[in-house]
């Protein structure tokens, strides 16, 4: 059996490009996800339903190695684990061509590539931190990365004044529960 894996990170992104794959792989079934590349692959529902029941020959395909994941060592162990099972893994566009990890010779592209998607995402990180070392020496910016203050709080008085569940109050008000979580930890400190 064939799958198609497809995945955005926030629930207002679009999946259309990645949903283009079922006409080119037509007898494929298509697996829709809107959860955060960083999220674990056995915390993300459709994948990991989908990671569980696997047989052998069956194949995945991705548009794009990034609907997979950055991380080299968590992507080589997914492949490897694949592999072992005889589960076929095909990239569509990984360098515009189609890369099918079943060869040594897609395994060893996919391995190369992946290491330069982390490359990538750490470059990038770089960059920010660079960026908000120079606005703190420049006195632009005191303390950490500023959250959304108004939102949290916001959040909070619909947890403490409504009732709401912390998940709730931070979906209505478009911050991550994480941020509540941390402002409540804060408040409980000081």
């Amino acid at each position: 059996m064939k799958y198609i894996y497809t995945r955005v990170s926030t629930k207002k992104q679009n999946l259309g490009t990645q949903t283009d794959l079922t006409k080119i792989y037509t007898d494929a079934k298509l697996i829709e996800e809107k959860i955060s590349g960083a999220v674990a692959f056995d915390e993300r529902p459709m994948f990991d339903s989908l990671n569980s029941n696997l047989k052998s020959g069956d194949t995945i395909v991705v548009y794009d190695l990034s609907r997979l994941g950055r991380n080299t060592q968590h992507l080589l162990a997914l492949v490897d684990e694949w592999r072992a099972r005889s589960v076929n893994l095909i990239v569509h566009n990984l360098g515009g061509d189609v890369v099918d990890t079943s060869s040594a010779t897609g395994y060893m592209l996919f391995t190369i590539l992946s290491a330069v998607g982390q490359m990538q995402k750490d470059l990038q990180n770089e960059k920010i931190q660079l960026g908000v070392d120079r606005a703190k020496a420049e006195g632009k910016m005191k303390g950490g990365v500023p959250y959304k203050l108004k939102q949290t709080e916001k959040a909070y008085r619909l947890v403490t004044e409504n009732g709401l569940s912390k998940k709730d109050a931070s979906n209505a008000c478009g911050i991550g529960v994480a941020t509540l979580y941390r402002y409540i930890k804060e408040l409980n400190e000081s």
